[in-house]
C-alpha cells in the first residue's frame, strides 16, 4: 500500500527530484519506514485533524476566557504526566527495538518494568494533584475556580503516563499499524463526547473529555502491546525486571528531567502571561496561534514514529540516505505548512472566529510558525539523540533553552500573546545556533545540513519571511505573489541540494 502511494507521488514530480524515492522504493528498509509512515498516517493524521477541528469548536464555546483556562489546566497536566511517565516511553522505544530479536528475554523484562513504573509513578503525581490542587490553583494559576478541573485532570495525568509506555513498546516493534489504530478509535470517541461535555459544562466538561480519552487510549493499549508482544515471542510479564533497573539511571533519569524541562518552562512562561489584568484572554489568543503549530507536530510526530526504531538499528550500519531523510523530511513539512499560515495569518481569523480576530493573533501566528519551522529543522537532530543515548547532553541544551526562553518572557510578557510568542521564538532561534557546533562535532547531523549555500539561504528567506511581516503591512495579494516566490526559490534549493547529496 505504501509503496504504491510513494510511487504515485513520485510519478507526478521531476524525475530529477525523485530519483532519490524511485531508487531506494526496493530496499527493505525504505520499505519498512514507508509503511510506518503511511499506517502512522492513517491513524494519527486522520485522529489528530478531528482533534485539531474539535479544539477549534470548543475555542468557540468557551471563548478566549475559558479557552485560556483550559490552555492552563493542559499545559498542567501535559507537564505532570511527563514526569508521571519518567522518560520510560523513550526508553522503551529504544531499548525494545534494540533487543527485540537478539534478546527476548531483556525486552520482555524492560516491557514489565516500564509497565508497573509508570502505574506507580502515575498513581503517585496523579494523587499529589488531587490533594493540593487548591493550593496549585490558588498561587500559580491566579484562579480558585479551577480546582476541581485540576483534580479532574488528574485522572488524565495517572493513564496519560501509561498511555506513553504503551505507545513505546508498540514503536519499538514496529507496530505503526497498532498505533494507528488506537489513535483512530480514541480520536473518532473522543471528538462528539469532548464538544457535548464542553457544550454542557464549560471548562470542567473539556477536561473530563481529556481524562476519558486517557482511558479509552490506555484500555486499547493495552490489548494492543500483549499482541504484539506475543507476535514476537516476548513475555511481558518476564521475571527479573529488577536486572534492568540501571536503565532508570542511565537513561530514563536524563531522558525524563530532559524532556520534563521543556512542560514546565512552558507552564511558567504561561504563569507569567496570567498575572496581566487580561492574562488568560492573551494566553487564549496564543493557545489559538499554537494550535495551527499543532497540525506540523503531528505530521512529523507521525514522521518520527516511523523513523524512530530504524534510526537505532541504523548506527551500526549507517544508511547516508535514510539519515538525510530522516534530517530533511521534518523540515520541509514545517517549511511548506508554516509559510502560508506565516503569509496569510487571517486564516486564523477564519478559523478561531471574531473573538480572536486582530493584530494581536495575527502576529503571534508568524512568531509562532517561525518557531515550529526551527522546532521541525531539529526534529531528526532529536532522533539522533535520542538513539545514540545523548540523552545528559540532551537535557544541558533544553537547561540553555528553558532559561532563555524564561527570562525572555520576563522581559517581554506586557506585550501579551506577541511577547509570549516572541519568547517562542527566541528561545529556540538561540538555542539551535549555540548548539551547532556539538550537533556538527558528534554527527548528529552533517554538516552540508546547517552550514551550507542551500541551508543557509532556506533560513534567510525565513527569516526575511517573519521580519516582512511583523514589522510591514502589505496587501494580501502581494503577499500571496511573494509566498509563491520563496516557496519556489526554497524548492529550487531543495533539489539543488539532493541532487548533490545523492549524485543525481
Amino acid at each position: 500500500m505504501s509503496r504504491v502511494l510513494i510511487s504515485r507521488v513520485a510519478a507526478i514530480l521531476p524525475e530529477k527530484a525523485t530519483g532519490f524515492i524511485k531508487g531506494n522504493l526496493s530496499s527493505d528498509l525504505a520499505k519498512k519506514v514507508s509503511s510506518g509512515i503511511i499506517w502512522s498516517f492513517i491513524g494519527t493524521i486522520g485522529s489528530r485533524l478531528l482533534i485539531f477541528l474539535t479544539y477549534v469548536a470548543i475555542a468557540r464555546i468557551l471563548k478566549k476566557q475559558g479557552f485560556g483556562e483550559l490552555g492552563m489546566i493542559r499545559s498542567t497536566v501535559d507537564m505532570f504526566s511527563t514526569f508521571a511517565g519518567l522518560g520510560l516511553g523513550v526508553t522503551a522505544t529504544k531499548f525494545v527495538s534494540e533487543f527485540s530479536i537478539k534478546d527476548k528475554i531483556k525486552a520482555g523484562r524492560i516491557i514489565r518494568m516500564s509497565y508497573l513504573i509508570s502505574w506507580v509513578t502515575g498513581v503517585v503525581v496523579a494523587g499529589l494533584i488531587f490533594i493540593y490542587a487548591e493550593p496549585l490553583a490558588a498561587v500559580s494559576l491566579k484562579s480558585k475556580e479551577l480546582i476541581r478541573d485540576l483534580q479532574l485532570g488528574g485522572l488524565a495525568i495517572l493513564f496519560y503516563s501509561v498511555n506513553g509506555v504503551q505507545n513505546g513498546i508498540l514503536l519499538g516493534l514496529e507496530k505503526f499499524k497498532s498505533i494507528s489504530r488506537i489513535n483512530l478509535i480514541g480520536g473518532l470517541i473522543n471528538i462528539p463526547v469532548a464538544i457535548l461535555l464542553c457544550w454542557f459544562f464549560g471548562v470542567a466538561g473539556a477536561v473530563i473529555a481529556l481524562a476519558s480519552n486517557a482511558v479509552v487510549i490506555c484500555a486499547i493499549g493495552f490489548f494492543e502491546v500483549r499482541k504484539a508482544a506475543k507476535a514476537y515471542g516476548i513475555n511481558v510479564n518476564e521475571a527479573g525486571f529488577t536486572k534492568e533497573l540501571n536503565v532508570l539511571f542511565s537513561y530514563s533519569l536524563p531522558a525524563v528531567l530532559s524532556g520534563g524541562l521543556v512542560l514546565p518552562v512552558n507552564w511558567f512562561c504561561n504563569a507569567f502571561l496570567v498575572e496581566l489584568p487580561n492574562g488568560y484572554q492573551q494566553l487564549g489568543i496564543y493557545n489559538a496561534a499554537l494550535n495551527i503549530m499543532l497540525v506540523v507536530t503531528v505530521i512529523n510526530g507521525m514522521i518520527g514514529q516511523a523513523f524512530l526504531p530504524y534510526v537505532v538499528k541504523n548506527l551500526e550500519n549507517t544508511n547516508k540516505k535514510f539519515e538525510m531523510a530522516n534530517n530533511y523530511l521534518p523540515w520541509i513539512v514545517g517549511i511548506f505548512i508554516s509559510l502560508p499560515f506565516m503569509y496569510v495569518p487571517e486564516l486564523g481569523n477564519l478559523l478561531f472566529g471574531r473573538d480572536y480576530a486582530g493584530e494581536m493573533l495575527k502576529s503571534s501566528i508568524v512568531l509562532v510558525m517561525f518557531t515550529t519551522v526551527i522546532v521541525a529543522h531539529r526534529q531528526g537532530i532529536a532522533r539522533n539523540f535520542t538513539a545514540r543515548g545523548y540523552m545528559w547532553w540532551s537535557l544541558i541544551t533544553n537547561v540553555v533553552w528553558g532559561i532563555t526562553a524564561l527570562v525572555s518572557m520576563e522581559f517581554l510578557k506586557h506585550y501579551g500573546a506577541i511577547g509570549r510568542s516572541g519568547a517562542y521564538a527566541i528561545a529556540y532561534f538561540l538555542n539551535t545556533l549555540v548548539f551547532i557546533p556539538f550537533y556538527t562535532s558528534r554527527k548528529l547531523c552533517e554538516k552540508d545540513y546547517v552550514w551550507s549555500f542551500e541551508s543557509i539561504s532556506i533560513w534567510l528567506l525565513i527569516l526575511f519571511s517573519a521580519a516582512l511581516m511583523i514589522f510591514t503591512e502589505i496587501a494580501i495579494a502581494l503577499r500571496i505573489f511573494i509566498l509563491l516566490s520563496v516557496l519556489g526559490a526554497i524548492v529550487f534549493l531543495l533539489i539543488r541540494t539532493f541532487k548533490r547529496l545523492t549524485g543525481q
